[in-house]
């Protein structure tokens, strides 16, 4: 009888154990943790978490990180983070989206800054819930980066895309398929499209690396502001001595060239963009008038289809790789691991890397 008595109680000993590790609450799958613990023995104790992204266009109209090839890369590594990603066309969006990301529980941001100055109200919306934050786009001051430790930045190097493109025209001048029309051994160039974000950069170091492979130039007409589609249209006509007409009546992108009357300057033997939305736009009219086009492009994939435009792009935005690296850092930091885990990047004292620009030789 006790044999018996034993047993039932044993038996209603695993029957209360197996009730209660089912009805553990579900609530831990679809309502993340506010923030990750470093030590990686706990990321565990959640199964879902959320990534915010933010895309902000720079000067160039182009951004560094890039949101669609971001949730892929995320669904590779790990198919229990979700990501949600906004576009924000100004600095005000960008502060509102980073604020609703937050109510909505991310626990990590990766967001493409249009100015350093955007970095700061980032951070302390982030450091109030102790989110991490990663930036990409226009690097964060020294100082703004001192204001949180949960912060970092991958970008890269404006001065590469620049040397990339400078060298490449240089070659093609030295090559003959940017033709010396007037014998004088310089290359008789116009500049289209602005970079404040780096400070026009493209413009100086695409110069600098042509005279470097001794190619010495001579400007015609530059404009280092306007950027965009209508804007490299309206350049290609004041540079042709066309009637100032917009593509578009209703963008204003190009009203800084269009309030100009049309000069007839000396032909060009070649015109250089800083991006290719403003390439794009001037393309049809220097097409017809024979002038050789380059640009840097905003991807990889954005030079090959330049190229098969018969736009020259030797150089492009490392976009790709940016992305890469940021889903890769905060994915470590989601399972509480070292930011630069299975990655080639090292980090300076401000928590800072930078990648490689895009290019190729040209043959």
């Amino acid at each position: 009888m006790k044999y018996f008595s034993l047993l039932a109680a044993l038996f209603l000993f695993v029957s209360c154990f197996s009730a209660c590790s089912s009805s553990a609450p579900s609530s831990s799958i679809s309502n993340p943790v506010a923030s990750i613990s470093s030590d990686s023995s706990k990321s565990s104790e959640f199964s879902q978490a959320t990534v915010g992204i933010i895309e902000c266009p720079w000067v160039l109209n182009t951004s560094a990180v890039d949101a669609g090839f971001a949730e892929t890369q995320f669904a590779a590594l790990d198919p229990n983070v979700s990501v949600i990603s906004c576009f924000a066309s100004n600095e005000t969006e960008l502060l509102q989206f980073a604020a609703q990301l937050l109510e909505d529980d991310a626990q990590a941001l990766i967001v493409s800054l249009p100015s350093s100055s955007a970095a700061q109200a980032l951070i302390e919306l982030c450091k109030e819930k102790k989110i991490s934050l990663i930036f990409t786009g226009a690097k964060p001051t020294p100082e703004t980066m001192q204001m949180y430790n949960n912060c970092w930045y991958i970008g890269m190097l404006c001065e590469q895309t620049g040397e990339l493109l400078g060298k490449a025209v240089a070659e093609d001048f030295k090559a003959g398929i940017i033709p010396d029309t007037n014998g004088d051994g310089l290359l008789q160039y116009a500049w289209f499209g602005g970079d404040n974000f780096g400070g026009n950069l493209h413009y100086e170091y695409s110069l600098q690396s042509a005279a470097d492979m001794g190619v010495f130039s001579s400007e015609i007409f530059s404009q280092l502001t306007a950027c965009g589609k209508q804007a490299g249209y309206a350049m290609a006509q004041n540079l042709l001595g066309i009637s100032l007409i917009s593509l578009d009546s209703s963008s204003n992108e190009s009203n800084e060239i269009i309030d100009t009357a049309p000069i007839k300057y000396p032909t060009p033997e070649a015109v250089l963009c800083a991006d290719s939305a403003t390439a794009r736009g001037a393309a049809p009219l220097l097409k017809e008038a024979g002038i050789y086009l380059a640009c840097v492009g905003l991807s990889e994939q954005d030079a090959q289809a330049l190229e098969s435009e018969e736009i020259h792009a030797p150089a492009w935005f490392a976009r790709d790789t940016v992305t890469n690296y940021s889903v890769l850092f905060a994915n470590n930091l989601l399972n509480g691991k070292h930011v630069t885990l299975d990655t080639d990047l090292y980090l300076d004292e401000l928590r800072q890397t930078l990648v490689t620009a895009g290019g190729k030789a040209k043959s």
